[in-house]
């Protein structure tokens, strides 16, 4: 059995770099479907109820999507080592196409959750091919810079997502939120499908279905373990125990699958590699740190400094723009020294210091003080964002280069999963003790979902203490991402510098 090559076949190994830029930007395209569509559907979702009801069920809408592309990134990544990964690409377009088109259609609830669980499978192929398809384009240090320029995409989503998904809805009506997909999807799979080669590929594949059976089950007991983080409660309730099981029995027979398999989902060979491991590991605890504070600070700004809605998305527009900046000209950098080793203890060292100042912030402190600490939060992300795909990429053989860089992508997830859940406990922890000192008489459910709006019909007083309790707790947040960092921060110190493409 041969190996698969990374590039095309012979005659078609070497397409002029106007070729590969344009394939780029379909590539770019094709990454900022599944990454938008989350902020677009989470603003048009109230529509979304209103007209379909089953409101118990809503949030399915956001796991149902969340769990099944988690899923396919892992599973994505080997089918790509196997096939190509031209061919998952283009699959996840056509699947992701289609499931936005019968999302909307649907009817009712159920419907809708059952067409995100489509979408989720091909955004999850689209996310891990897209990382992969970079690494079979361009050399590893050309990698790090268009790597670099991939952030952009995520910096959009973020800033205009939610934008778009309100002017979409308030114009054309949530069903628009899906099919604006269409057109997208089609141009990204023109571009992909007419100008990428076609990648040589094994004579005969054989797929791992044990293995990718396993890391499904080992995924959804992940996935849902992370939504109950936020409670020890729900963490030591039957069905938490349950799935502590379930993970403790599944990893033991997957590696023993694993071992066995001819084409392992994930070949055990790569975790002999320090610089596999740490990344995996620096990236999870970036994602459960710096992911989760990103998430909190348009609270701050709305809840605790009074901001609404529109402008904290605005405000954090400075942050987005430092990550692309700082993303950017790592990539750069990483291009024309072939070495990434100092970027990673750098970015942890910032996003640190920028989690320490976030922490001071209280209901008094100046929104441009808000947005600088913000900034800093963004240049500290951008420096090693890209850094340990690259990595992985790079002390990966040719053949399971999809896999390695699967396993960072689902790293990172899963740790915006657990920060997330774990970041809201402490917030709803410390609000519980908050609230009653600076409101007195207050409860913890009192107007726990503040508004710039429902804090302006508040008397003086009443106003202030909500502001207060509200920055106080989010303070808290900010610094439990702090001593997480710090400990990415010197695991960083023992990644090895290497070469890239030495």
């Amino acid at each position: 059995m041969t190996a698969e090559s990374t590039t095309a076949a012979p005659d078609a190994a070497a397409p002029s770099l106007r070729r590969r830029l344009l394939v780029f930007g379909g590539i770019l395209l094709g990454m900022l479907l599944p990454t938008l569509d989350q902020s677009i559907v989470a603003a048009a979702l109230p529509s979304v109820v209103h007209d379909l009801g089953g409101i118990e069920h809503f949030a399915w809408v956001f796991t149902g999507y969340g769990l099944t592309l988690s899923i396919t990134t892992v599973i994505g990544g080997k089918l790509g080592d196997l096939f190509g990964h031209r061919v998952v690409f283009l699959s996840g377009i056509l699947v992701f196409i289609a499931g936005s088109m019968l999302c909307g259609l649907a009817g009712d609830m159920p419907q809708m959750i059952a067409f995100r669980v489509v979408q989720g499978i091909g955004g999850g192929a689209l996310v891990v091919a897209s990382f992969s398809l970079i690494g079979q384009l361009f050399d590893p240090a050309e990698r790090a810079k268009y790597a670099g320029y991939s952030t952009s995409v995520f910096a959009v989503a973020s800033v205009a997502g939610p934008l778009a998904g309100g002017v979409v809805t308030e114009v054309a009506g949530w069903r628009w939120a899906f099919y604006v997909n269409l057109p997208l999807g089609l141009v990204t799979l023109a571009l992909v499908a007419f100008l990428l080669p076609r990648s040589a590929t094994r004579a005969r594949p054989r797929i791992d279905y044990a293995g990718a059976a396993l890391l499904a089950a080992l995924s959804a007991c992940v996935a849902l373990l992370a939504g109950r983080a936020g409670s020890l409660d729900a963490v030591l309730s039957a069905p938490g125990i349950a799935l502590i099981a379930a993970v403790v029995v599944i990893v033991p027979v997957w590696i023993l699958v694993e071992r066995r398999a001819a084409e392992p989902m994930i070949p055990l060979s790569l975790f002999g590699n320090s610089t596999f491991v740490l990344s995996n590991a620096i990236t999870m605890l970036a994602g459960f740190a710096i992911l989760a504070t990103v998430n909190f600070l348009p609270l701050f700004l709305q809840a605790a400094s009074g901001a609404s809605a529109l402008m904290s998305g605005l405000v954090l527009i400075p942050m987005m723009f430092g990550l692309v900046v700082s993303s950017t000209l790592v990539g750069r950098r990483i291009a024309e020294t072939r070495r990434y080793r100092w970027f990673p203890p750098a970015s942890m060292a910032v996003a640190a210091t920028a989690s320490y100042l976030l922490s001071t912030m209280d209901a008094g402190t100046p929104w441009l003080v808000v947005v600088a600490y913000s900034v800093l939060l963004g240049i500290g992300s951008g420096l090693s964002m890209q850094v340990f795909v690259v990595a992985v990429q790079g002390c990966a053989p040719p053949a399971q280069i999809g896999a390695a860089t699967a396993t960072v992508t689902y790293a990172r997830l899963v740790g915006a999963s657990f920060g997330v859940s774990a970041f809201g406990a402490v917030f709803s922890a410390r609000l519980a003790t908050e609230l009653p000192r600076h409101v007195p008489g207050a409860e913890t459910g009192t107007m726990t979902n503040l508004t710039a709006a429902a804090l302006d019909k508040l008397p003086a007083d009443l106003r202030h203490g909500f502001t207060e309790a509200y920055a106080d707790s989010l303070g808290t947040v900010f610094f439990v991402a702090v001593p997480v960092l710090l400990l990415a921060l010197v695991l960083s110190l023992a990644m090895r510098d290497r070469a890239l493409g030495a």
